[in-house]
């Protein structure tokens, strides 16, 4: 919503200007509200160029973790497409800048958002890795040249973290949420996250569009060389189902949210291709999609019962049926289904009352 206000304000200039900044590092003493960059030593994207993560402190002792998507790379076909500018049609995105995204959605300063007083540390995503990588992977690239991927989206994780701990203090609650790529990483990730939250007694993670499925536990280790850690939970062909119900097996606490449109376009057109076909979205495979997502929710429902559900339609393609995807940077204060915004839930779902909405669709 913030991008479309800027075009209707200021137009396309004034759109890549917006996206394209990148916020200043912290100088002396951070001030609470305001948003930096935090560039560690060591840090890279996928093509080795420096990565950086973002925060801002709020005024409360709550800290939300959240972690950014844009697209996956399993193989080497897509390992030598990674999209690096506004235009390509690339599997994942390797981009500097898009640090005001940062601002939008679950982290925006609106008055009825109930975490606007909460800290946010923001993990922007190139790495191609769902944010789960710790090294590098070498493959031919289409101008037939050997090129190194470097899949560190753990590695990266662990440097932002050990770079702002020293600027939080003690923390009550503890939110680990993220979008796409970002959604496949919260489930994983959120155990990680929470061993630099060791006091934390209140934790909810929230997984938004995360419904591949593939083998995912050659992938993490043959590709993105993750730490066994997070391969070793992988035994399925769902990674979000086996990272959360391995999460809740660790830490019976926390509390576990999943949020997904019907038939998500985006990951429609990502399944047929690891299904072998072309990356392509269509009506029948919008169909197939919401078959799986019927079983994702039997899944969690049968293997984490007091697991929290948001099941919506959104933005709907007349034609295909095709259903918009993933909702935590734009319309969370949309009531989307039931009468119910999924800020509402989320923020419900902090407090104890962990509820579940849209299940109907699926009848």
């Amino acid at each position: 919503m913030g991008v479309l206000a800027l075009i209707a304000g200021g137009g396309v200039v004034a759109v890549k200007q917006w996206l394209s900044t990148e916020f200043a590092p912290i100088e002396g003493s951070p001030e609470q509200g305001k948003w930096y960059g935090i560039y560690p030593d060591g840090a890279k994207d996928a093509l080795g160029d420096p990565y950086h993560g973002l925060l801002r402190l709020g005024t409360s002792d709550k800290v939300m973790v959240v972690f950014m998507g844009g697209g996956v790379s399993v193989d080497d076909y897509t390992e030598a497409r990674p999209s690096t500018t506004d235009g390509d049609d690339g599997f994942y995105s390797v981009r500097s800048g898009f640090d005001n995204l940062a601002k939008l959605g679950l982290a925006d300063g609106k008055n009825d958002n109930p975490f606007r007083d909460w800290t946010v540390i923001h993990l922007p995503y190139s790495t191609g890795d769902f944010h789960v990588g710790a090294g590098t992977n070498k493959v031919t690239g289409i101008d037939g040249e050997q090129q190194t991927i470097h899949h560190e989206g753990f590695t990266n994780f662990d440097l932002v973290m050990k770079e702002v701990m020293p600027y939080l203090g003690d923390t009550s609650e503890l939110l680990v949420a993220g979008s796409s790529a970002g959604g496949f990483a919260a489930a994983a990730m959120t155990d990680q996250a929470m061993s630099y939250f060791p006091d934390a007694s209140n934790v909810t993670t929230v997984a938004d569009g995360a419904l591949l499925l593939y083998d995912w536990n050659s992938v993490s280790k043959d590709i993105w060389k993750s730490p066994s850690a997070i391969s070793d939970t992988l035994t399925t062909d769902n990674f979000t189902l086996d990272s959360l119900v391995s999460l809740k097996a660790k830490h019976p606490q926390v509390k576990v949210l999943f949020v997904s449109s019907l038939r998500d376009k985006l990951l429609t057109q990502m399944q047929a291709y690891l299904d072998g076909g072309e990356l392509k979205a269509t009506e029948a495979g919008g169909v197939a999609f919401q078959a799986d997502l019927d079983e994702m929710v039997h899944q969690l429902q049968k293997r984490i019962p007091d697991a929290g559900i948001y099941l919506y339609e959104g933005k709907t393609e007349k034609d295909t049926g095709l259903t918009q995807h993933t909702v935590l940077f734009t319309d969370v204060h949309e009531e989307l289904v039931d009468g119910t915004t999924p800020l509402t839930w989320m923020d419900d779902t902090v407090r104890g009352e962990v509820k579940s909405y849209g299940l109907g669709l699926l009848d």
